[in-house]
């Protein structure tokens, strides 16, 4: 049962009171019904709020914002609160509630929890009741990896101190934002049936891509660490059919890069060429590794900065690209991803063994524990 599920069954409690929804068209109720058709033959729905990529995914990433839509069904308001400065819709003063209910991915740089984040913050002070409609965590809530985000390296994939990947819900991460950022909101969570063991493979659920480039959850376990990618000249897989599961770039020898990656623990590298249709090197042939078969020690972040260590070290054609980036101008976009430039710094110049301790959430986990609503 998902928390979609929950809040239905409960929905005698708030018979007369008007709605707004925070999410997209992955969302759905266990009887496969789309979040937002189930909720507004409950309730009165009167307007959504849509994340990065718009409601219906019709937008890539980085800085490319949507235009304000109707439901074809619904006829509902579909407001895009990604840009530089979000802002609430007019809708917002005709609810009582607002309502969570978006895949989020267990990931420090997927933006939704920063969507959810800035409406927390713009809410603040409104007399607004937030209430999050939980899902798991299809990365499970054990995994947990990387250096929390450096306070100085705040942007939209980083406005509070997470580490890479969270090993938390999008409920607990609202509880955590709204206590620690002290936004003073009514916050409910409708919980999920879920267990902190449990990954995306033992849910017995369709895959519905979250967002344009997570089309599986194979290319979900290489986004934690590939996303990284993004800040540097190497080809993470977009306009391809396996974004994150392909690394490369053209001037990349496939068969020396897999035998450089040979001491990578918990998955398989296997040469590769590729041709993007959009993105990085659109319409090139591209060579590199496709990343398959994942073990149960299987960890992203570790993993990506180990292939881009090695591709920086062999190929002086690897580099870092400039700004912009996510609405930063100034900071090197790599930098802004991995939270630090203390990643960077390790790629150029730092030993393979110094990675594990950069890779330890250090207090992150005690900070957490307060905050977590399933065992």
């Amino acid at each position: 049962m998902l928390g979609v599920d929950r809040f239905l069954e409960a929905k005698n409690r708030f018979m007369g009171v008007s709605f707004a929804l925070l999410s997209n068209q992955a969302s759905f109720t266990s009887s496969m019904i789309p979040s937002e058709v189930a909720l507004a033959d409950a309730f009165n729905l009167v307007g959504i709020i849509s994340p990065q990529h718009g409601f219906f995914h019709e937008a890539q990433a980085n800085m490319i914002e949507t235009e304000p839509v109707e439901h074809p069904l619904l006829g509902i308001p579909i407001h895009p609160f990604y840009s530089a400065s979000p802002e609430l819709p007019d809708f917002i003063d005709e609810v009582d509630i607002v309502l969570v209910d978006i895949q989020d991915v267990g990931v420090r740089v997927y933006t939704y929890i920063w969507s959810l984040y800035k409406l927390m913050e713009l809410l603040r002070g409104k007399g607004k009741v937030i209430f999050i409609l939980d899902r798991p965590n299809p990365l499970g809530g054990q995994l947990v990896e990387g250096i929390p985000l450096d306070p100085d390296f705040r942007s939209f994939v980083g406005l509070f101190p997470l580490p890479m990947i969270h090993g938390m819900t999008i409920g607990e991460l609202a509880i955590m934002f709204n206590e620690m950022e002290e936004f003073g909101l009514e916050v409910e969570v409708f919980r999920a049936d879920w267990k902190r063991s449990i990954t995306f493979k033992e849910l017995n659920m369709p895959w519905r891509n979250p967002s344009p480039n997570l089309p599986s959850f194979e290319s979900l376990l290489a986004y934690g660490g590939n996303v990284i990618f993004e800040g540097t000249n190497i080809s993470e897989g977009r306009g391809t059919t396996k974004p994150f599961l392909y690394i490369g770039a053209p001037f990349i020898n496939p068969y020396k890069l897999v035998e450089n990656l040979s001491s990578v623990e918990g998955v398989k590298f296997l040469p590769v060429g590729f041709s993007p249709t959009f993105d990085k090197f659109k319409d090139k042939l591209c060579f590199g590794v496709e990343l398959c078969c994942f073990e149960e020690n299987f960890n992203p972040l570790k993993t990506g900065l180990m292939i881009a260590k090695t591709i920086f070290k062999l190929y002086d054609g690897a580099k870092f690209i400039p700004p912009p980036y996510e609405y930063e101008y100034e900071k090197l976009p790599f930098d802004i991803i991995t939270g630090s430039p203390v990643y960077r710094k390790w790629i150029k110049e730092g030993e393979i063994g110094d990675l594990d301790e950069l890779l330890d959430p250090g207090s992150y986990l005690e900070l957490r524990r307060e905050f977590l609503i399933y065992n």
